[in-house]
């Protein structure tokens, strides 16, 4: 059995953030209406353009691979969450808006939204949700720098 208070807690936070990530999928796929805890992550990735993206840059936005993208898009696309349709500049390339159904769900939950978020953070000082959010943006850095070394191999 391991001793956790003389452990490595590098190997402690590398562990939970597998927990966390798959009790967080768990916990909103059995709480969400009409939609997956994927399916959400790209309708907010979608928020953050400006424009339609491309698929290649919503992919890129969720860090994820295009493919994987792709199903997420034309689910959400079969409930009528977003419009797909063709560059106007380059036929091959998809851009993804979201649809007025999908904008009245992020209405119609967003109450529902904000609890789930106080309760997950619950207990936690906004000093410590910086550095939890310095310390995560952080271990992403690495993680590109991990990859780019990776592929210059």
């Amino acid at each position: 059995m391991y001793d956790f208070d003389t452990m490595d807690k590098r190997l402690i936070v590398f562990g939970y953030l597998f927990r966390i990530a798959n009790r967080l999928q768990s916990k909103m796929d059995s709480q969400m209406k009409d939609l997956t805890a994927k399916q959400w992550f790209v309708i907010l990735a979608l928020g953050l353009f400006e424009q339609p993206p491309t698929l290649k840059q919503l992919a890129a936005a969720c860090d994820t691979s295009h493919q994987n993208t792709k199903q997420l898009v034309m689910k959400l696309a079969e409930k009528r969450f977003v419009t797909i349709h063709n560059d106007e500049k380059d036929g091959r390339a998809m851009r993804i808006t979201a649809s007025d159904q999908c904008k009245q769900w992020d209405e119609d939950n967003e109450q529902i939204a904000t609890q789930f978020i106080d309760s997950m953070f619950s207990g936690m000082s906004m000093d410590e949700i910086t550095d939890l959010s310095s310390s995560l943006m952080r271990i992403f850095e690495n993680l590109d720098n991990i990859n780019r070394r990776t592929e210059n191999a």
